[in-house]
């Protein structure tokens, strides 16, 4: 009997260890250089510091209309589209120029490997996606059958009750 415990004991360890060691595998890879990756933070940067900026120069009218939650994402934006200064505009402009000619430097900077590692990385993602969309549907039935098994369940509580 202590035999078989520890044999069991000993397979479910080994068992632990090997899937622990799969598990490792799974390292996602890295894809970007280090000036890559340098690249990629000045983007970031960029944007804050620009978004900041353009937070600053809002007026309290226009931060308002930001806030109403009243008003849809896009309504809010469209709202806020109307009442920008040209100098507001201009700056908005300005920043999309800045942070294309960005990603452009980057895209080029980009090996063969390393996009096709990206294009294969964004299907993963958009499958994962539609395969969580379908789950929260429920597309794949299994929301049907539980409400079906819950009915079952209900109606055969009905049938056991006795009638007073």
């Amino acid at each position: 009997m202590k035999k078989n415990k520890t044999i069991y004991a000993l397979l479910l360890l080994t068992t632990l260890w090997f899937g622990g060691l799969a598990a490792q595998d799974n390292v996602p890879q890295k894809i970007y250089t280090p000036k890559q990756l340098e690249m990629i933070e000045s983007q970031r940067e960029l944007v804050k510091q620009n978004r900041e900026a353009f937070r600053n120069s809002l007026s309290e009218e226009q931060k308002s209309l930001l806030k109403d939650n009243s008003l849809s994402l896009k309504e809010r934006q469209q709202a806020l589209m109307k009442t920008l200064t040209a100098n507001q505009k201009e700056a908005l402009k300005g920043n999309r120029e800045s942070l294309k000619k960005l990603k452009d430097a980057f895209s080029k900077s980009l090996n063969e490997k390393q996009k096709t590692a990206l294009k294969l990385r964004k299907q993963n993602i958009k499958e994962r996606r539609e395969k969580l969309k379908d789950y929260k549907s429920g597309f794949d039935g299994r929301r049907e059958k539980l409400k079906g098994k819950k009915q079952n369940v209900k109606q055969r509580v009905k049938k056991m009750k006795p009638k007073q």
